[in-house]
């Protein structure tokens, strides 16, 4: 029992400790981050737009949640997508997003100051099936 009160205050300072952190600063949320898509992967090859928002505590992190959608218009509909992006220290973007249950474009040291360049696309069995090219708009 003693062990018990042991490891239920440990994993109480744990969480105390770790909600902190999470709300350390004010987040900030960019909406409507729009890159120009084109990919060679199957199912996507007719997808033109990737609009993202963007949410973090810019003065304490310089990680942030992505979340919107690739247009597929000649599909009739869109890929919810969702992921993370952060500027590394020097100053290159990093962005990875899931593309609905399917796809996954990562893209690694694009320019900081252009946010585009290409970018691998992998399947769920993390195979690359082709590749993306962005232009931040």
């Amino acid at each position: 029992m003693r062990s018990f009160r042991k490891l239920a205050l440990i994993a109480a300072l744990c969480s105390a400790a770790a909600l902190n952190a999470q709300t350390f600063g004010n987040a900030s949320t960019f909406a409507g981050l729009t890159w120009d898509f084109s990919s060679s992967a199957p199912g996507l090859e007719s997808c033109t737009l990737l609009v993202l928002d963007v949410t973090g505590a810019v003065g304490a992190s310089n990680n942030y949640s992505a979340y919107g959608q690739v247009f597929c218009p000649a599909l009739g509909g869109s890929y919810a997508s969702s992921g993370n992006a952060y500027f590394d220290s020097f100053s290159n973007f990093h962005m990875t997003v899931s593309m609905g249950v399917t796809y996954q474009l990562v893209c690694d040291n694009l320019s900081g100051g252009s946010l585009s360049g290409s970018c691998p696309v992998y399947d769920y069995l993390g195979n690359q099936v082709g590749s993306a090219f962005v232009s931040f708009l």
